[in-house]
């Protein structure tokens, strides 16, 4: 059989100008046409070693999906090898009553505290939770809403984040700052999965939703584990000194409470 080619068509054929090699590209510059301009291809290979196994969906997805919810079991392995069985016993009592409303942070630190826990242990369990599910929320987010109870609970999360937002406008201009104190706060509905979930509301990256929700979740646990922790050291050598400064915390709390709610009806009233 035979092929013919006209000198024409051979014209016609795109003429490379140029070939530029670099350690990880490939660039051809040629011309389609005679009289066009220069246009260049450029060809990127594909990742190698450890970067191709991460780009891996059927590797990495599963990875993203484990390693939150591993993180817990863990910390209950590491207690149960390190803490006699008794107060390992209550510690985990502790930790499962930390993910049934209300209780928070401000329960389950001072309890532990009291219970005779030091304040950083308490503090870096509580706070390696906290990582685990806000770790969860951001890598998982759009998977989860399909898995049946923690689905719902996203669902109610994210009707919260919304709710919030709109009684709370300031947030969407103080995004970075409110998603920390909103998580910061021991507030009912606060916390780190509901935070998670309000920074994904609010537009912000993953890494940057992760790292608000650590750092107000630290700050937090640091400030109820210490001031327990000081507070119990002062009922010990003064018990009337100590009731009395929790009395006065107690009612600051309430007052400040009190005068929030009393502001937010102000408001609603002011409203046409």
């Amino acid at each position: 059989m035979h092929v013919s080619s006209s000198s024409t068509d051979l014209k016609n054929l795109p003429r490379i100008t140029s070939i530029t090699y670099y350690p990880d590209t490939l660039n051809l510059n040629y011309i389609s046409h005679p009289g066009d301009r220069i246009m260049t291809a450029e060809h990127t290979p594909r990742p190698e070693g450890w970067k191709a196994l991460f780009a891996n969906p059927y590797i990495i997805i599963p990875i993203k999906f484990i390693l939150p919810l591993a993180i817990i079991p863990a910390v209950i392995a590491a207690l149960y090898l390190t803490e006699p069985y008794e107060r390992f016993l209550i510690i985990s009592g502790l930790i499962a009553a930390y993910f049934v409303p209300p209780a928070g942070k401000e329960t389950i630190i001072p309890l532990a505290i009291i219970a005779g826990y030091p304040w950083w242990l308490i503090t870096a369990v509580i706070f390696l939770l906290d990582v685990a599910v806000s770790l969860f929320v951001v890598w998982n987010f759009d998977l989860a809403l399909k898995i049946p109870f923690i689905g719902r609970l996203i669902e109610s999360g994210m009707t919260f984040g919304r709710n919030y937002t709109e009684r709370q406008p300031w947030l969407r201009r103080f995004s970075t700052i409110g998603l920390i104190l909103f998580v910061f706060f021991p507030l009912q509905g606060t916390g780190a999965m509901n935070g998670a979930i309000l920074g994904r509301l609010l537009g912000l990256s993953g890494r940057r939703v992760f790292g608000c929700v650590c750092t107000g979740s630290l700050a937090s646990c640091l400030v109820f584990a210490l001031g327990a922790d000081v507070l119990l050291e002062i009922y010990r050598e003064d018990p009337t000194l100590g009731i009395g400064i929790l009395v006065g915390i107690v009612a600051a709390i309430v007052a400040a409470a009190a005068g929030w709610l009393m502001h937010k009806r102000r408001l609603r009233e002011r409203r046409p």
